[in-house]
């Protein structure tokens, strides 16, 4: 068994140091890494790097990190690196907020000139009759 390593750092994210991920690989997977990726090990993927990021995954981004990954392991590359802008965790489901907020209009009043006085200079006498 082979180990590879990927690397992955997110530029949003506060604590510079990219995070990793492991994977065990045989000699028989190496040669077709594309059946190592099934959908039960892309969502591990996503799970543990989102808690360990603290950044949101969505299916573009996984899909550009295995994509990435994969040409890595075809080449012989045994750790990848690789830098993302990935939205924080807490704003990942931020458009499907409903909020329809108060849509009351304030009451209106006239404003008071009675406390109004020139500061520093002349000003003409203000006449609001």
């Amino acid at each position: 068994m082979v180990q590879y390593t990927l690397y992955l750092l997110s530029t949003s994210q506060p604590d510079p140091h990219p995070v990793s991920y492991n994977l065990n690989i045989s000699e028989k997977e190496e040669n077709n890494p594309e059946s190592i990726f099934n959908s039960k090990l892309r969502e591990k993927m996503r799970s543990q790097l989102q808690q360990q990021t603290a950044c949101a995954l969505n299916n573009a981004n996984l899909e550009q990190i295995i994509q990435t990954w994969l040409e890595d392991i075809r080449e012989g590359y045994r750790t990848t690196s690789l830098t993302l802008d990935l939205p924080a965790l807490e704003f990942e489901e931020i458009h499907q907020i409903q909020d329809s907020g108060d849509r009351r209009i304030p009451d209106l009043f006239p404003p008071d000139f009675s406390q109004i006085e020139p500061q520093g200079g002349a000003l003409p006498p203000l006449d609001f009759t």
